[in-house]
């Protein structure tokens, strides 16, 4: 074994002791009782930060959330909100987002200045320079909304469940608020909301990733062939279908 692995293996199995009080500390090397104390004090810290978060989390019956996406040629800003609620999950954009797609294909759309998110009524957090957005966050974006509208994957008895929650938060939600702990949102995120809300487990999740997937593939796909038109969003759902069926036969063999 690695010298550094075998004493960190050591150090850790020393700390515990010491945190669970097995050890009496005042036998301890100076170096080790500094090395533990900070080790302890860092625990401690985690564990508030985290307990705050989900007492936060269970003051709020539902979350809203703003990502902003970019500017068309004509200089409107665009953006995807999603409302988070342990009944349900509602997705919508300011412009249709197969036509935010084809714009990023024709490069009429400026995504430059950062991916902005920001929590309802607060300041948003922005990435400095040019954001990442592209036309696979779009085919997410549009397959979130779609699960999200028609409910036929990722949700159990009609309400979301963790993973479609998880997942959908770790892309459109703010970085967690650490440095104001008076603030309403501090601690908030995607784990402290699913344990809050006691949000229950897809025990289908390879299906819900099948379908998701085939709707990511087909809105890349509707984008680079330039369809915009009603014809287009219904092909996606097809395909999502279609995937959606041969699992469901596959899991019946």
């Amino acid at each position: 074994m690695n010298k550094s692995w075998k004493a960190d293996i050591e150090f850790e199995a020393l700390y515990e002791s010491a945190y669970k009080q097995k050890v009496d500390s005042r036998n301890l090397h100076p170096l080790q009782r500094k090395g533990i104390k900070s080790a302890i004090k860092s625990k401690k810290s985690f564990l508030d930060f985290k307990n705050k978060g989900i007492e936060n989390s269970q003051n709020r019956s539902k979350i809203t959330s703003s990502l902003y996406l970019g500017r068309t040629s004509g200089g409107k800003k665009v953006f995807f909100h999603t409302e988070f609620s342990k009944e349900k999950i509602k997705c919508w954009s300011t412009l249709d987002l197969l036509n935010i797609g084809n714009l990023i294909v024709t490069d009429k759309f400026d995504t430059t200045g950062g991916r902005a998110r920001n929590f309802k009524g607060q300041m948003p957090t922005r990435r400095i320079g040019v954001s990442n957005i592209s036309i696979i966050t779009i085919a997410y974006l549009n397959a979130f909304q779609h699960i999200c509208d028609y409910k036929k994957v990722g949700h159990i008895n009609g309400s979301p469940s963790r993973e479609l929650t998880r997942e959908l938060m770790y892309l459109v939600m703010p970085e967690i608020e650490s440095r104001n702990v008076d603030s309403p949102y501090y601690g908030i995120g995607w784990d402290s909301i699913t344990s809050a809300w006691e949000l229950n487990p897809d025990e289908d999740y390879h299906r819900y990733k099948s379908y998701f997937n085939s709707l990511v593939q087909e809105t890349i796909k509707e984008i680079k062939a330039g369809s915009v038109d009603g014809q287009a969003t219904t092909s996606i759902v097809k395909a999502g279908e279609l995937v959606d069926g041969l699992y469901q036969a596959r899991k019946g063999a």
